[in-house]
């Protein structure tokens, strides 16, 4: 009888252990769905995108779910980084110069003529005290910067040519939307209209804007030689993207598959760099291609431009400590990186 009791007690506990396990298995190994937002499409947005969820789904055994939306299906910037913020979308692309709704800070990443080109950029952008004093101010709004790649060159698509400075005169740019893109434009005579991207095209097409200041990785796969076939290759800054995760959200996944999501980004990050660039180079061809012009301003045109915006980041930030320090930061950083 004592034997029975206790052959019923185990049998007891054995199956009380099952149903734990039987609970807790599927826990352990329930899927994690990832949303990633950007406003671009077949950008290098796209390719840090897709390039992480390979990777990430892959190593994690299908265990990570990444779906990507790009082309704005979650929202134009604004909305992506609010959705960041909120922990609604775990992570999304956006321009640097839309990151000033989150601090103004951001306003320096616009700065002209501090860097060489796309490269000179990520090399700043990952010297170590530049990423620990300017690339962690989000972090208390509830973002964290897990990457940032630099996709183009700064441009000008329009309706008319832009063959000289006088051009700009009295006509109206979609930009951004920051402090130092607008005061570009004022120094070459021109307005600086803030405007999201999705948004640019239709006003082209009203005549509510001459032009759109971007780059040829958003003028080729967006058609603007539909309407603003004239591109003025000017390159007075660069237009980067920083990758951004929910952080909390980022902080409450399992230690494991934190760790595969941030070390894959960073994978994704540098061969995001090199595509970009080859991109880049292969974009003006397909502009062409489609029937657009390239223009270039002359030596001497470049000389007077360069010297109109020299000092537009001192101008602008002085009287911002915080601001003022940051951009001190980023010269340093570039001067840095600019050291063979």
């Amino acid at each position: 009888m004592k034997r029975n009791r206790e052959t019923l007690r185990v049998r007891s506990q054995l199956a009380a252990l099952a149903g734990a396990l039987s609970l807790a298995l599927p826990a352990a190994a329930q899927q994690i769905t990832i949303k990633e937002g950007h406003a671009t499409i077949k950008s290098g947005m796209d390719h840090w995108a897709f390039t992480l969820k390979e990777a990430v789904e892959k190593r994690t055994g299908g265990r990570v779910k990444i779906d990507v939306f790009p082309g704005g299906q979650l929202g134009q910037q604004t909305a992506l980084i609010q959705g960041a913020q909120l922990g609604t979308i775990e992570l999304v692309q956006v321009a640097t110069e839309q990151m000033t709704v989150l601090d103004p800070r951001f306003n320096i990443f616009a700065s002209p003529g501090v860097f060489d080109d796309v490269e000179h950029a990520d090399r700043t952008f990952h010297d170590p005290v530049f990423q620990k004093e300017v690339l962690s101010i989000t972090e208390e709004k509830n973002i964290r910067i897990i990457g940032i790649a630099c996709e183009s060159l700064s441009e000008y698509a329009s309706r008319e040519p832009i063959r000289t400075l006088a051009d700009f005169k009295g006509k109206k740019f979609r930009v951004l939307g920051t402090r130092t893109e607008t005061e570009i434009m004022r120094r070459v005579g021109a307005t600086g209209v803030p405007m999201q991207l999705g948004e640019a095209l239709p006003a082209l097409q009203q005549r509510a804007i001459d032009g759109v200041r971007a780059g040829i990785v958003v003028f080729v796969p967006f058609k603007f030689v539909t309407v603003a076939p004239n591109v003025l290759r000017s390159g007075e800054s660069i237009i980067c993207v920083p990758k951004l995760a929910s952080k909390r959200w980022l902080e409450g996944l399992p230690g494991e598959i934190r760790t595969v999501i941030l070390e894959e980004s960073a994978k994704a990050e540098k061969a995001n760099v090199a595509w970009n660039i080859a991109t880049m180079n292969r974009m003006y061809g397909a502009w062409k291609a489609q029937g657009g012009a390239l223009y270039e301003l002359s030596t001497g045109e470049k000389a007077e431009f360069r010297k109109r915006l020299s000092t537009t980041g001192e101008d602008l930030f002085k009287s911002e400590p915080a601001v003022l320090k940051a951009y001190q930061v980023l010269k340093a950083a570039a001067d840095r990186a600019r050291t063979p």
